[in-house]
């Protein structure tokens, strides 16, 4: 990707519910900038928000090759001799330890998480063999749920489709303008259903 169409930087918006980046929506630097070694990312490394929707991460897969953060994040490249990858990014989405993590942040306008408070969060480290293990089951997790968040999309695709096919040009108004006021003109426009958080 980074080759292709220059040097991708993920974004809060990125991240999905699956602890994912959406490579469908993220956006490119032209080229490969100088300047940005400090926000290099590695397969294997973790992204979490520290500004606005805090604490939601991303455990990143090896098309993460030269990719770069946006500041709105931070990095966190977990040492795989003490903790498997997999492990941590469920420990920090697993609901108490997001809870300590959260009440460290610094409230304002927007929410900051400090780089500080993630660097002081305590760690429960089972032995390396039991990390395995559990990583290997969450790994089959998150295929279950990628697989229903593909099959939703399917189904919601269809949906759309039978209406385009039995009502085809006949929709009640169409290529007509509708005085202000009407039913349809006071709905809230629908968008389409994605994975990503934002």
């Amino acid at each position: 990707m980074a080759g292709a169409d220059g040097t991708p930087v993920v974004t809060p918006a990125d991240i999905t519910d699956a602890q994912k980046i959406d490579t469908q929506a993220i956006r490119c630097l032209r080229g490969k900038p100088a300047g940005l070694e400090r926000y290099r990312l590695r397969p294997r490394d973790l992204v979490i928000v520290r500004l606005g929707g805090v604490g939601r991460l991303a455990l990143l897969d090896e098309r993460a090759r030269d990719w770069v953060y946006h500041s709105s994040c931070i990095r966190v490249r977990p040492n795989t001799r003490r903790v498997d990858p997999v492990y941590l990014a469920a420990y920090l989405a697993y609901s108490p330890a997001a809870d300590e993590l959260l009440s460290h942040t610094q409230v304002g306008t927007v929410p900051v998480l400090a780089t500080r408070a993630l660097e002081t969060l305590p760690v429960a480290l089972p032995s390396a063999r039991e990390q395995r293990r559990m990583s290997a089951a969450l790994s089959e997790v998150a295929l279950q749920m990628d697989l229903h968040f593909q099959m939703l999309d399917r189904l919601d695709s269809v949906r759309q489709g039978l209406f385009a096919r039995i009502l085809g040009d006949d929709f009640p108004g169409a290529g007509v303008s509708r005085p202000t006021g009407s039913v349809s003109d006071s709905r809230t426009p629908r968008t389409r259903r994605t994975n990503r958080m934002s």
